[in-house]
């Protein structure tokens, strides 16, 4: 049983990987491994994607106002460091003000409900 891979790696070099226990090819070589180097492969890129990355990159559930203008805050700085593009600098901004016009349409929503319901208590209070 060999101590390294036998296969090769793009530029020819004999592999360094440790073989498979019973096997003298890695898993990257060995040829029963292929179905699998398929679903890394494919799960690889899906981690890899826009989405993925920008959901890493946020709190997870919903964003308070302080959180919201610590993103904010970063975004520019990066910005301004040049480590973002401006026209991501602009897109979260964008999202930023949706964010907050839907935040405060719910609490709009919200009170509104609030009203009525007090409504109902002091109408049904007035009629007793």
């Amino acid at each position: 049983m060999a101590d390294r891979c036998i296969g090769t790696n793009k530029s020819g070099k004999p592999c360094s990987a440790k073989p498979l226990p019973g096997s003298d090819r890695c898993p990257w070589h060995d040829p029963a491994w292929a179905d699998r180097r398929k679903a890394w492969s494919v799960r690889g890129g899906r981690n890899k994607s826009n989405a993925a990355r920008a959901k890493k990159q946020l709190p997870a559930g919903v964003l308070s106002t302080d959180e919201l203008r610590g993103v904010l805050g970063i975004t520019i700085a990066r910005v301004l460091r040049g480590d973002v593009e401006p026209g991501v600098g602009s897109s979260v901004a964008s999202l930023a003000r949706a964010y907050v016009s839907v935040t405060e349409a719910g609490a709009v929503e919200t009170l509104t409900a609030q009203v009525e319901e007090l409504r109902s208590l002091i109408g049904t209070r007035g009629s007793a």
